[in-house]
């Protein structure tokens, strides 16, 4: 019985060893750092997996094994592939391979894969229309409170103070555009036509200030929204991608190759590939897919397809089952690293296209063969 050595506790790991373990390898677990490979018995170890679900410590690890035992065959899970081909050229006996590369041909090729199932129940619905956002008025009662402001001011300088009506507008608007040519003035005038006027000049002036202010606001958060994507999208027939991380990247790599039209919804506006993307041709959507206004926003009546491979299993959830009650015969292809638990999801909610990235990587970790999708 051969020994293997084993480092990592995620969803690859896991998967992985099972597989060791159904061809009857024995385990040798490791949770330390490169330091303590020493208390290890290299020399009974056949092979080294490393399968951490960080880089860095794999890359740590992977280094110092192999300066200790140069000949043991060590295949390690790399997401960041910059560096592979450095690992390689140093040593022929590591393998780097990167689980989302493996992974993504299988959710690409759902796009278009037959169905073997129709709903067995009519999904919740929300209404045709979304319904009406109550629309910031400030800016439209303060023009309205500053209108009647110069008229009553118009009305107050013509009765009181004997203008015609022209020329009270036009001391009004001498004064509230603060010009002050000094053809029309209050220097002989009665004190409450003063105390107008000097009514008049601060209360002109806080009106002015704060309608160029939340207008100045409002066209820049309108720019900064259509700079990041938020803006109702009326494609159809597009295939929406929520989440751009390590999986997200091939999957929306390998649907822009294969021609489609692609709309990512990502909530980090920073994130790593979003500008990458949107130079690809990509559309990306900043905001969170799990609201149901930004999965209207993005078309989910008249998608092609939505795929969610976010980090988590019941948020990807949440995502299809809220996606599909825009449209009942949308495809939905969702990752969920639980298998037993999607299995449960097909049976309950008729979701049939979920994967796990883990399980399709692990075959080819163990065998170095791609499961045929």
């Amino acid at each position: 019985m051969t020994q293997v050595l084993l480092v990592g506790s995620g969803h690859l790991a896991s998967r992985v060893e099972q597989r060791l373990l159904a061809r009857g390898d024995a385990i040798v677990r490791f949770e330390g750092g490169p330091d303590a490979l020493s208390s290890v018995d290299l020399a009974a170890i056949s092979s080294a997996f490393l399968l951490d679900d960080h880089d860095e410590r794999n890359l740590a690890l992977v280094i110092a094994l192999v300066s200790i035992r140069r000949d043991i065959p060590v295949t390690v899970a790399l997401f960041n592939e910059n560096i592979a081909p450095h690992l390689r050229a140093a040593n022929p006996n590591i393998r780097v391979l990167n689980p989302a590369r493996i992974a993504a041909p299988a959710f690409i090729h759902a796009l278009t894969a037959p169905l073997e199932h129709t709903l067995r129940y009519t999904p919740a619905t929300w209404p045709a229309e979304r319904s009406p956002v109550r629309a910031d008025t400030l800016i439209t009662r303060l023009v309205g409170a500053f209108a009647a402001l110069i008229i009553a001011a118009v009305t107050f300088f013509h009765f009181v103070v004997g203008l015609s009506w022209l020329d009270s507008l036009y001391f009004v608007i001498v004064t509230v555009a603060t010009v002050g040519y000094g053809d029309i003035n209050l220097a002989t005038a009665s004190p409450l036509a003063k105390l107008v006027g000097i009514a008049l000049i601060l209360g002109s002036t806080f009106f002015i200030w704060m309608i160029f202010s939340l207008t100045v606001d409002a066209i820049i958060k309108k720019r900064v929204q259509l700079a990041l994507g938020r803006r109702r999208y009326d494609y159809s027939g597009h295939v929406i991608l929520c989440g751009l991380g390590r999986l997200g990247f091939f999957i929306a790599e390998g649907l822009l190759e294969r021609g489609e039209r692609v709309l990512v919804i990502e909530r980090e506006e920073d994130a790593a590939d979003v500008e990458y993307f949107r130079r690809r041709g990509a559309d990306v959507y900043i905001g969170d897919a799990r609201l149901l206004r930004v999965l209207e926003d993005t078309g989910a009546r008249r998608a092609k397809a939505l795929y969610s491979v976010i980090d988590d299993d019941y948020v990807n959830l949440e995502i299809g089952l809220n996606a599909r009650s825009f449209q009942p015969g949308l495809r939905l292809v969702l990752r969920l690293y639980d298998e037993p638990m999607s299995q449960r999801i097909s049976e309950t909610l008729d979701i049939h296209l979920s994967f796990s990235m883990t399980a399709i990587a692990s075959e080819q970790f163990v065998t170095g063969e791609v499961v045929a999708t």
